[in-house]
């Protein structure tokens, strides 16, 4: 069984609406307008609030994950019982139980994280939001890109760490 992460694939969703609500939101007004892009993954993990929101969704689930690995670590050592063998043992029909009841935890788990992710990760997603208008406005920019979509990105167009700094000073 893998470990994964708790950071949701619906997570990384949201961060691509994030960088095309900015785009859309960019209107140019017959101006000349420039273009910045940022890591919008790397802005909600490194800002202040996203990373205690992290550590809020790390510690909120803490124990349902460790009972996981302990359903896992059990599963494994029916796996390796060489009573599984024996059909007379019963320890085939123990372990479909035990793989069951952790796929259902799992799966319940999965959805229980990504919800609370939506809901804890909004407001920061909106005070980012309102620093990347406020940034492009001030900056007369036409765009503000995720730069994880272009092949090469010139360094002096990625406004990461400014947008993450002020972000940061939002209040």
């Amino acid at each position: 069984m893998k470990k994964k992460p708790i950071v949701s694939r619906q997570f990384s969703i949201v961060l691509v609406l994030l960088a095309m609500v900015v785009i859309a939101g960019c209107h140019t007004e017959g101006k000349q307008t420039g273009m910045a892009v940022i890591n919008s993954k790397e802005v909600v993990t490194k800002c202040n609030a996203g990373i205690q929101v992290s550590q809020d969704i790390q510690h909120e689930f803490a124990d349902r994950q460790s009972d996981l690995k302990k359903q896992e670590e059990a599963i494994r050592q029916l796996q390796n019982d060489p009573a599984l063998s024996d059909p007379k043992s019963g320890k085939k029909d123990e372990l479909q139980r035990l793989v069951n009841a952790y796929v259902g935890a799992n799966q319940q788990f999965r959805q229980d994280v990504t919800n609370v992710e939506t809901a804890k990760y909004k407001p920061v997603l909106d005070k980012i939001n309102k620093v990347l208008a406020e940034y492009a406005k001030a900056h007369g920019l036409l765009s503000i890109q995720d730069k994880n979509g272009f092949a090469y990105v010139d360094p002096s167009i990625d406004i990461t760490e400014t947008i993450i700094k002020q972000v940061d000073q939002e209040k």
